[in-house]
């Protein structure tokens, strides 16, 4: 019931104006307040329940004068034999002689008033939504006012709002006051809950509190960015995300059928396995929620994932997924017994995959190069995903070797990590190294050089920023990229890519286990590249074939078409122009690290403005992956671009990618908000000798270009020793 709700409220410390509460025919005593006005409402007995909200069924009056409050008492009290009231009970199976109570309050004058949902009543569990109008909370639900609506999510403390008009905006110390009143009341009542405020000489008033009962919280689906944010930031285009999710399905299913070595079991879970990886607001995520269903498939999977989520580096350990198959604790420990096998066997089972794909890979470029149509283009893609992904689910056993083996390291030995020779993410860089001296000897337009520059894109065309996004341009689709990125290096000094390494004499064994992993993992990251690249010349091929038959402005368009309207009956220019218009409507929505909805994935775009309540501190933790002290100042990057100059600057981002290199090389540090020991931020900064801080909360929004700041690897610790006030983000 509501004055029970109120009750709890005020019993919390909440401003709760003050109210009496009068049964039936129980006198009205106002003897407990001087106020000239009252809000009369119902407090039904099955009201606001969990399961009855009962909204608008019984009659509220406010800014009742105090000789008018029986009169309005007596009004409610009869609301109950309402006819809609009467229809409503009925289809819920209650009765009218339910008991009524009445609230008599005091008549908060508000400026400002609103309704403040714990959760998205929309589906999205971990997203609290304000709305704000002006006047009086019975406008504001009626919408007879311009409101704003804040939208904030609760992992990645930001927000942004829709503001109507002449509506207000609150002032952020009013805000976080909300915002933190939500949590509080989430953790009081154990649900999610909306809430009716009023503001008035900036205090905010309780005037409601109920749960939502349209929210099913059963089985959530979660979508996590943690490290699929390196290789997929901000938007990716239609076929880039059905690509992406055809890719994991196939090698997710592949590899719980080779750990399981059971057909009906994989088949079983084959409607999680299709969906590993998902779409929210045009960004790509992974679905966590299907991976926990599938690492619970092993035994001791209590102890497995938390290692899993500190490889990963994801932040929230909340874990919940859909039931998993149901498997015997026997089955498990044969699963485990596979399992353990492969992973014993890992380095050699890397070794042959990717000799195999040195082997095949000449050949499919051949093929794509000698095909020119839809049909033929997609059976060469076929065929490459039958034979060379058949066995690429060897890369996540891989992941878990070297996951486990670096743990069993242990952190003390972690550094010693970093000593991996011929790193095979490192080798573009060296080479492009090779080709700014000989632009620098023979000039730009020497046949040395073109000779040169070709060798490299033969080699490593397909290495760049972005490079996994199918509709990034490349050095191999546009090679004059490559002139443009040589000629900045010319401009530039040398840097030195290998700094002096220290001599270990003695390495702990699971170190030396933890490097192999590594340097695999590197290698199959490059031929993953390579793929990548030749997918994205099948594609851009199947562009070019459709911009000739004037069913596509340009070959580039192919990429906002989905995987299915590559061949058939369709009018592509008509379907690229409404996703690019679409495309539009999401560029400014937050890139969330981490979404929660109830029963399905929900795209909203983003109207209004955006924004973050800032934290105060002017030091920030995370972890150290790279040691080392550094003091510089700091250059923010959301969007990264080669011709961005790092030159002595500490880089502060949300993740990297295997293409960031070139940045990372003329840096002096690193910090971002995404990564792990063994993310590629991680890895290259080693490598390099940079010391870097990964993990670190809201670097990207709590730091601003030019902020002068001590990098602290050794503790994990970022301290900030002068703000700059005029600097944006890159």
């Amino acid at each position: 019931m509501k004055h029970k709700n109120l009750q709890i409220l005020m019993e919390h410390g909440f401003q709760v104006p003050k109210f009496i509460v009068v049964h039936n025919s129980d006198a009205v005593d106002l003897s407990f307040s001087d106020c000239d006005t009252f809000a009369v409402r119902s407090s039904f007995d099955a009201e606001d329940s969990p399961a009855n909200s009962f909204a608008g069924q019984f009659d509220s009056f406010l800014n009742v004068a105090r000789k008018d409050v029986p009169a309005a008492v007596e009004k409610v009290l009869r609301s109950t034999q309402n006819e809609n009231t009467l229809a409503y009970m009925q289809a819920r199976g209650l009765t009218a002689d339910t008991s009524m109570h009445v609230i008599i309050q005091e008549m908060v004058d508000a400026e400002i008033s609103g309704i403040l949902f714990t959760a998205n009543p929309m589906g999205i569990l971990n997203e609290t939504v304000i709305v704000v109008g002006k006047g009086l909370g019975s406008a504001v639900v009626s919408d007879q006012v311009q409101t704003t609506t804040y939208y904030y999510n609760q992992d990645d403390e930001v927000y942004h709002c829709e503001q109507q008009e002449d509506a207000p905006l609150l002032e952020e110390e009013l805000l976080e006051a909300l915002i933190n009143g939500a949590k509080r009341i989430r953790e009081i009542f154990g649900c999610e809950t909306d809430i009716e405020f009023a503001i008035r000489d900036s205090v905010v008033y309780y005037l409601q509190a109920r749960p939502i009962t349209t929210l099913n919280t059963q089985d959530p689906i979660i979508l996590d960015n943690s490290n699929i944010v390196e290789s997929y930031p901000g938007i990716s285009l239609p076929l880039t995300q059905d690509f992406v999710r055809s890719i994991y399905h196939g090698i997710f299913y592949n590899c719980v059928l080779r750990v399981c070595n059971d057909q009906k079991l994989v088949d079983q879970m084959d409607p999680q396995l299709q969906d590993m990886t998902d779409v929210a607001n045009w960004r790509i995520y992974y679905r966590i929620s299907n991976w926990y269903a599938v690492l619970r498939l092993l035994p001791f999977s209590g102890k497995i994932i938390p290692i899993w989520q500190n490889m990963l580096g994801v932040g929230n350990r909340y874990v919940a997924s859909p039931d998993s198959a149901k498997v015997s604790f026997a089955t498990k420990f044969t699963i485990l017994r596979r399992f353990a096998c492969h992973l014993w066997r890992t380095p050699k089972l890397m070794k042959g995959l990717n000799k195999r794909f040195a082997a095949s890979y000449p050949s499919y470029q051949r093929q794509v190069e000698a095909c020119d149509n839809p049909d033929a283009l997609l059976q060469v893609y076929a065929d490459i995903k039958e034979s060379i992904l058949r066995d690429w689910d060897l890369t996540l056993i891989n992941d878990m070797y070297t996951f486990i083996c670096t743990a069993l390291a242990g952190k003390r030995n972690s550094l010693q990590i970093a000593d991996v020779k011929n790193l095979e993410s490192m080798k573009p860089s060296l080479a492009i190294n090779e080709l700014v001296e000989t632009a620098k000897h023979y000039g730009l337009h020497s046949a040395q050089y073109r000779t040169a520059a070709q060798e490299y894109i033969a080699t490593y065309g397909d290495r760049c920023l972005n490079e996994l996004k199918l509709e990034t341009r490349t050095y191999r689709t546009d090679p004059a990229l490559l002139d443009t990125v040589v000629q900045k290096r010319m401009e530039e000094a040398s840097v030195q890519m290998h700094p002096d390494r220290q001599v270990v004499k003695f390495q702990n064994f699971f170190v030396n286990k933890a490097k192999i992993g590594i340097s695999n993992r590197e290698i199959s990251r490059l031929n993953r590249s390579r793929i990548f690249g030749l997918s994205r010349a099948i594609f851009l091929k199947i562009g070019a074939y459709y911009e000739q038959l004037g069913e596509l402005d340009a070959a580039r368009d192919v990429f906002y078409l989905r995987m299915e309207e590559l061949q058939g009956d369709y009018d592509r220019k008509a379907l690229v122009a409404g996703r690019k218009q679409e495309q539009q409507q999401y560029e400014n929505t937050p890139a969330y690290s981490r979404l929660v909805f109830a029963e399905k994935v929900i795209n909203r775009p983003t109207s209004g403005g955006q924004g973050q309540l800032l934290n105060k501190l002017n030091t920030m933790t995370g972890i150290g992956t790279s040691a080392g002290k550094v003091t510089g100042r700091v250059l923010v990057i959301d969007q990264p671009d080669d011709q961005i100059d790092t030159t002595g600057k500490i880089l502060v981002t949300r993740s990297t990618d295997p293409g960031w290199v070139f940045l990372l090389q003329r840096s002096i540090g690193i910090i971002a908000e995404k990564g792990s020991l063994l993310s590629h931020t991680a890895i290259i900064s080693r490598e390099l000798h940079k010391p870097a801080v990964v993990n670190v909360k809201d670097c990207t929004r709590l730091l601003r270009s030019g902020d002068l700041v001590e990098l602290n690897a050794d503790l994990g610790c970022i301290t900030v020793i002068e703000r700059c006030l005029t600097c944006e983000h890159i």
